[in-house]
């Protein structure tokens, strides 16, 4: 057996066994707005939340546009790898021998919900190994759909919005089900960098550019 295989059968034993298990994550606990409607149940009056304004929803209340714009822009072969794409792990790697920093980018859409819901986004290998393994995990418990679900339910818009109901919320005064084609290009265009690409920010000529793309 290769020395090579071992030592990389090693590195995922060693960190693997203090990791959550990914199959209790759609067991946790996920911080939600507070809503305040009027008498009929129909009006809502007030919604309260902390740092995180978010109203999770199913998968089928998530348009197609919304869906495949996210897909587009962040992973277009979400629906093809198996939580990882070894190519883009190892053009990351190149980069951070050359920079002499841990770089972030090449993260597939498992990746980056894994980062988001149990681990941090500090810059460290260790932590960028433990996102590989989990994504793997991840991805033999759930079906795509369900993670992608999990994802736009989780991700940051800016604006104190998670999910994308809140975005849909804050930036369209609409729910998700609602966007329209070029509303769901603009959202899809931000969880890469949110304060970067505001539509209130300095920066709206770079989110209309990738908007368009």
């Amino acid at each position: 057996m290769p020395f090579g295989f071992l030592a990389v059968a090693g590195i995922f034993l060693y960190f693997a066994k203090d990791l959550p298990s990914p199959g209790k994550v759609s067991n946790r606990f996920v911080a939600e707005s507070t809503k305040i409607y009027d008498r009929t149940g129909e009006h809502l009056l007030y919604e309260i939340h902390g740092e995180e304004k978010r109203t999770q929803i199913n998968f089928s209340e998530i348009p197609e546009v919304v869906k495949y714009s996210t897909i587009v822009l962040e992973d277009q072969d979400f629906y093809k790898h198996r939580g990882i794409k070894l190519t883009s792990i190892i053009r990351a790697a190149m980069k951070d021998i050359l920079k002499r920093d841990v770089a972030q980018g090449g993260s597939t859409i498992t990746q980056q919900f894994i980062k988001n819901s149990l681990l941090t986004s500090e810059k460290a290998l260790s932590r960028k190994i433990k996102e590989i393994i989990l994504s793997i995990e991840l991805e033999q418990k759930f079906s795509k759909d369900q993670i992608l679900e999990m994802y736009l339910n989780e991700i940051p818009y800016g604006s104190n919005a998670y999910g994308i109901e809140a975005a849909a919320q804050t930036f369209f005064k609409k729910h998700a089900k609602e966007l329209t084609l070029d509303e769901a290009a603009l959202l899809a265009s931000l969880p890469k960098a949110p304060s970067y690409y505001s539509p209130f920010g300095l920066h709206r000529e770079e989110l209309k550019k990738r908007q368009e793309l």
